[in-house]
């Protein structure tokens, strides 16, 4: 890809959702020095506000070649240094509709040959250049458009509002200033009593675990913003597929009581207290020497790694036996959510013998009895309690800066444990702060945010 660092060009692209036939309102979003004069090339308005910064007006598209009117617009103009980009931008709130909105955007283009296409990201890689946000709130715009969930986007707009970059400058200030007295030290060491190996230990503990409380936050806020998954297991004919139609309130899975019906995995898309999941049903699991089956089971198996969490599934009519104990025990304990036991209205309940249920709910998946039950479980396994004190979302790239920030303040322990010189800790200290400015967007290179905003949609 070529690159995108640049703001001689002046840019255009239609900044709002759109698809065939549907939307009230498409919008095209101009920036760039040549933003104005290119719109006013297509633009026909008799507004006494017309280009005026921040006043939305009325007006006209206009085709010239052919002398004719192709839409009705309000138009909206943010003169620099006062816009998202920093640049003069024009907006034309043109009527929805792939067709026209296109129509609008390739007379513009025709119009102005200053002016081209915006690569995806570019209108936020250029707020970015020129000061208008940092690198964290750039990707937060891109984390809330693409947000799953009602939780996710509200964790995403707090690091719109700046909530990361916050957290990050509060842990840098605090090494800025460790490594200040190590600087004094080296430069004015007559003025100073002896090192204090000490308490310098102990203040770069604190600091580590603010970074070790952000990492272990990175990892589990990554189920809020891409959802959490929750196979089904268990053996053929046990109720997985009817399980997630319950789940659903979907016909998604074919259900019949032949075993073996599901072959491949399944999965269908909910959320449940504002948690996003994936439930999966996966083929049951017994002997067959059905070639197209076999697959089938060894994916339920590879579930068992995949998923988040896992849901085991048994015939109360067939009972527990040495086969679901055997499946079981490749299950990890920290991912089942509970044993289900179901089919309770084909049994006598007298016959359920209470010392075998131990995380064990019993259900009627086809009355939908002990649904209310097995919803709870699932909230209270994979909910709220998971994700409380989490109030913004960090992305992969942020985990490894905020790691290898972590590495440089371990690799102090070693320094100070051995009484070394007190000088070396300003190099690992250094080191620490600059993978904390590398998440702002401090210390990146071109080719780097090339590739970050280039994941951005084009509007954006």
């Amino acid at each position: 890809m070529d690159s995108i660092v640049t703001a001689e060009d002046t840019i255009a692209a239609i900044a709002s959702a759109i698809s065939i036939g549907k939307g009230g309102v498409a919008i095209i979003r101009v920036s760039g020095k040549d933003s104005i004069n290119s719109c006013k090339k297509i633009v026909s308005t008799k507004s006494k506000y017309a280009w005026e910064s921040h006043r939305v007006f009325h007006g006209f598209i206009k085709e010239n070649k052919q002398n004719k009117l192709i839409d009705e617009v309000l138009i909206l103009v943010m003169k620099s240094p006062n816009s998202f980009t920093g640049e003069d931008i024009v907006e034309l709130h043109c009527h929805g509709g792939i067709i026209l909105v296109n129509k609008v955007l390739k007379l513009l283009l025709s119009s102005n040959s200053r002016v081209r296409i915006a690569n995806p990201g570019e209108f936020s890689q250029r707020a970015f250049l020129n000061g208008k946000i940092d690198l964290t709130q750039a990707e937060s715009i891109n984390q809330l458009i693409n947000a799953s969930n009602i939780r996710s986007a509200e964790l995403a707009f707090s690091g719109v509002r700046g909530e990361i970059k916050k957290r990050i400058d509060g842990i840098k200030n605090d090494l800025i200033n460790e490594l200040c007295e190590i600087e004094a030290r080296v430069d004015f060491e007559e003025d100073f009593t002896d090192f204090d190996y000490t308490k310098y230990l102990k203040n770069i503990k604190k600091i580590k675990e603010k970074v070790e409380l952000l990492i272990e936050n990175a990892k589990r806020n990554s189920y809020i913003h891409n959802g959490i998954t929750i196979a089904l297991i268990g053996k053929t004919n046990v109720g997985k597929s009817s399980l997630l139609n319950l789940l659903a309130k979907k016909e998604k899975a074919i259900v019949t009581n032949i075993p073996g019906t599901t072959r491949d995995v399944i999965e269908v898309n909910l959320t449940i207290n504002e948690i996003s999941m994936k439930i999966i049903d996966t083929a049951g699991i017994r002997e067959t020497n059905e070639e197209i089956e076999i697959i089938g089971i060894k994916k339920s198996f590879g579930k068992i790694k995949e998923a988040d969490f896992i849901i085991y599934i048994y015939s109360l009519e067939d009972g527990f036996d040495k086969e679901d104990e055997k499946i079981i025990k490749e299950i990890p304990k920290e991912k089942l959510i509970t044993i289900l036991g179901n089919k309770k209205d084909l049994i006598d309940p007298t016959n359920i013998n209470p010392d075998a249920l131990k995380n064990t709910i019993l259900m009627s998946i086809k009355n939908c009895d002990g649904e209310r039950l097995l919803i709870d479980t699932i909230i209270k396994k994979c909910g709220l309690k998971q994700l409380e004190n989490i109030n913004i979302i960090l992305n992969e790239r942020h985990l490894m800066n905020l790691s290898a920030c972590l590495s440089n303040l371990n690799d102090t322990d070693q320094i100070i444990k051995n009484r070394l010189p007190f000088d070396l800790l300003s190099i690992e200290i250094r080191d620490a702060i600059q993978n904390l400015s590398k998440i702002t967007g401090q210390e990146l290179t071109e080719q780097l945010l090339d590739n970050i905003f280039s994941k951005f949609c084009i509007g954006k």
